[in-house]
């Protein structure tokens, strides 16, 4: 198997060759800023635009080797926690129609406009102004044409890995095309951009020839200096174009093979963070097999329940707090919402919660209502109130009710 990992981290240094000593040195550079946005962010405070601008520079930091650029952000980063007044940064741009104020890349503003548009949607309200910044996937030679740029680095000759762009961009898409009511929103909403059956079937085409044919995975694809272009198994862009598809895919005991396979690998290429699992990695792995739970082999399903049955103990006992809480991993989220976020949505997925969705195990789990209100509890104590926050307490809630105070 390859080490994409690895492969990534040396095609950074044939670019700069003192890139991992460059890497290391800014996210130390960072880290004590992320600290103080969490602490303030754990006030109740969404701090919108010094979150995104700590959003881009992790970005830069991560999948780029322009320190110029990392360096000029770790600045607006700093004189932007020095303002706790940041509500104007939450809202859409009258100029373009864009979110995301304080993002430079175009791929950041279209992973806040979903998020925008799914809450929009949820409320019936139209956006304020029209989303002209999506100019580059608005027609379907555009879309494909982006597409393709992003899908294949060559991080040796640019050192641009376009694997983040191109998952941010393919999950808005896919919702726009797949999620009934994202679909829909954007037909009666939003104007100047025409989301027909044409460019959806076109973007499923393109969606279904990514796939690869032996992992049945999708992932970035890297150029190399040797020989071919080798294809990624990424779990986070596999389990969007899989999740948003309604399960709805090809080649499924090739993409349980593959994800039994990399449970010890290490993130995008695995489950694996900082050699230990991850509650949104262990809800994204849950939700594959549950979609595609019955369209492969007894003996396929067996591995994956002894692997979901080690990762639930996990969660149960290292992930969590004694008094109901998640415990925050800084160097993956980038919010304290979002560790309690996909720690609910993992523990739901697993049907930890409600017996209902037990797709993989006769077990009984009679913990798991008192859990559920025990994080209730801890997260209005936490004041917990982000968007990724109020969408874990909709899902406890629809588990087993408000627990109340």
């Amino acid at each position: 198997m390859i080490d994409f990992n690895r492969l990534i981290i040396m095609q950074f240094s044939e670019y700069d060759a003192d890139y991992p000593a460059k890497k290391a040195k800014y996210l130390d550079l960072l880290a004590p800023f992320e600290e103080k946005l969490i602490a303030i962010q754990q006030t109740g405070n969404s701090m919108a635009a010094s979150d995104q601008n700590m959003i881009e520079c992790k970005w830069l930091i991560l999948y780029t080797a322009d320190w110029l650029a990392v360096e000029k952000r770790l600045d607006l980063l700093r004189e932007s926690l020095g303002h706790p007044d940041q509500a104007w940064a939450e809202q859409q741009v009258a100029a373009d129609g864009s979110w995301g104020p304080c993002y430079d890349q175009w791929f950041l503003k279209v992973d806040a406009m979903i998020d925008a548009v799914n809450t929009l949607a949820d409320q019936n309200i139209a956006p304020c102004y029209p989303l002209t910044f999506l100019a580059p996937i608005g027609t379907i030679p555009d879309m494909l044409a982006w597409l393709e740029d992003h899908k294949t680095s060559q991080i040796y000759q640019d050192g641009l890995d376009r694997r983040d762009a191109l998952g941010a961009v393919t999950a808005a898409l896919s919702q726009m095309c797949f999620k009934s009511e994202i679909r829909d929103y954007f037909r009666k909403y939003v104007t100047g951009f025409d989301l027909g059956d044409d460019y959806i079937a076109a973007y499923k085409s393109w969606l279904e020839a990514w796939q690869n044919t032996e992992t049945g995975y999708w992932g970035g694809w890297f150029a190399t200096q040797e020989g071919p272009v080798l294809q990624s198994p990424d779990l986070s862009l596999t389990f969007h174009n899989i999740s948003y598809q309604h399960g709805k895919v090809a080649q499924w005991p090739a993409i349980f093979a593959t994800t039994i396979l990399i449970r010890d690998q290490a993130y995008p290429f695995g489950w694996q963070h900082n050699g230990d699992f991850n509650n949104h990695n262990n809800y994204d792995v849950t939700k594959i097999f549950a979609l595609g739970w019955d369209q492969v082999t007894d003996d396929l399903q067996a591995q994956a329940r002894d692997d979901l049955d080690l990762v639930l103990n996990w969660c149960l006992t290292c992930s969590m707090t004694a008094d109901g809480g998640f415990v925050d991993d800084p160097t993956f989220y980038n919010s304290v919402g979002a560790a309690y976020y996909y720690g609910v949505s993992f523990l739901d997925e697993a049907g930890y919660f409600e017996t209902s969705k037990r797709f993989w195990t006769d077990q009984d789990f009679p913990d798991g209502p008192a859990l559920c209100c025990k994080i209730q509890a801890n997260m209005k104590q936490n004041h917990l109130d982000d968007d990724e926050a109020k969408a874990a307490m909709e899902k406890l809630v629809a588990a087993c009710g408000d627990c109340g105070a």
